[in-house]
């Protein structure tokens, strides 16, 4: 896969301290959906999913993915829904859309620092063990976009 020059080694060598992007289709999406997608691009587990205690049984599974287009087909095609916005992330921000399906949420973004950021947030949520999605907002708010809420809340 080459995205932006990345390959899986230069994933492994420019994102040294960064999660490795998921090699298998986890238990969560279909294998075609997941052999799809990779072809598109690299995906990491993301959200409350990886976050012991964080989750409940309506808990969807998260995924970011690194493409090369900021709208891949690959998901309108799997008959996921592009959302476009009004939930806790961003979208109108421009640096990422985000699908979902059956449970299954997608964030693919075409921008690798933006994709690191996701990453680093989701890092720090999972080492304070933040179980309140609330936090969790507030901390992904903070690094993506420097915002700090006003409402611990929101």
């Amino acid at each position: 896969m080459n995205i932006f020059g990345l390959t899986e080694y230069s994933i492994r060598r420019r994102w040294r301290g960064y999660p490795q992007p998921i090699s298998e289709a986890p238990e969560a999406m279909p294998q075609a959906h997941y052999d799809a997608i990779a072809k598109k691009g690299f995906m990491w587990p993301v959200g409350s999913q990886t976050i012991p205690g964080a989750a409940h049984d309506k808990s969807d599974h998260d995924f970011l993915v690194l493409t090369n287009d900021r709208i891949p087909d690959v998901f309108s095609e799997l008959g996921y829904d592009l959302l476009s916005g009004g939930r806790h992330y961003e979208p109108s921000e421009g640096k990422f859309n985000s699908w979902i399906k059956d449970g299954v949420n997608f964030v693919a973004t075409d921008e690798e620092y933006f994709a690191k950021k996701f990453l680093a947030a989701n890092a720090v949520a999972q080492r304070l063990s933040l179980t309140k999605k609330a936090d969790r907002v507030a901390l992904f708010q903070a690094v993506l976009y420097g915002r700090i809420q006003a409402e611990a809340d929101q």
